[in-house]
């Protein structure tokens, strides 16, 4: 993929204000560093940094220097997207890039994000346990039972996610990743069943200060596909479609789902 620009990163940030006050990256490199500086100039109200790779220095340093530079406006940083999953990285690798941050920055929340299963094994009990807060992804329509045709039995399921994590641990819960793809129609994916999902997310999911959601994601991707199949073997043509928007920036109908901004 090519490097993000300034110009770019300003008119999508530009586009979702009106809907969004925040927003989550999946990394501080390759021009994402910049989200800050350009998310500071229109008023947004948080950023989430994201460290894709935790041995990364460029990105450890982005992430130390934008979070002096603006402490009030990033508000967490996630070191590593299932990556202890896909193997790309161990525990241990995350665990020394947050010492890191924390020696820089010690008031800065720390967490990493992972398929949500694996944060109920207990062979990772201890480690996400320590964080400051949990950031799982948490997908149904990855599971074997879900139906593209039913996409209100995904919302069940994150409800049931939801109430295990509160069970289980005391950190606030921000559920990263989650939704319904509009595509493809002949797999069953509509955007009129992602805009059902949604809405029934925003309707029965009970946010407070210490749960909520994140909309995933702001734009469709045509190159997610062939992405993750470097890790998942196989055809994943729906990955392109996650998105509120185009990837020509157009809203789909799942956008009138958003409720009024709401600060807590």
């Amino acid at each position: 993929m090519a490097a993000a620009t300034e110009t770019g990163i300003r008119a999508d940030l530009k586009l979702l204000r009106p809907s969004f006050d925040s927003v989550i990256t999946y990394a501080s490199i390759n021009g994402l560093e910049a989200v800050p500086m350009i998310a500071q100039d229109l008023s947004y109200r948080a950023i989430i940094m994201g460290i894709w790779d935790p041995s990364s220095e460029a990105e450890i340093q982005n992430v130390i220097s934008a979070a002096k530079k603006y402490p009030t406006l990033i508000s967490a940083v996630i070191v590593g997207n299932e990556g202890i999953y896909t193997k790309r990285y161990l525990p241990e690798d995350v665990q020394k890039t947050i010492q890191r941050i924390k020696k820089e920055c010690p008031s800065l929340p720390t967490t990493t994000s992972e398929p949500f299963f694996l944060y109920f094994k207990e062979e990772f009990a201890n480690f996400f346990h320590s964080h400051d807060l949990l950031m799982p992804n948490v997908h149904p329509v990855f599971e074997k039972w879900f139906n593209p045709s039913a996409p209100v039995q995904g919302v069940e399921m994150i409800l049931q996610v939801a109430k295990q994590f509160e069970q289980n641990y005391k950190q606030p819960l921000l559920i990263k990743e989650t939704g319904v793809p509009s595509g493809l129609e002949n797999r069953g994916f509509s955007v009129e069943r992602q805009t059902l999902f949604w809405t029934e997310m925003f309707k029965r999911f009970p946010i407070s200060k210490d749960q909520s959601f994140a909309c995933f994601e702001a734009f469709d991707a045509p190159w997610k596909p062939a992405e993750v199949a470097n890790n998942f073997p196989g055809e994943h043509a729906n990955e392109a479609f996650w998105g509120f928007f185009t990837a020509d920036g157009k809203g789909k109908p799942v956008v009138g789902a958003l409720p009024s901004l709401v600060v807590y």
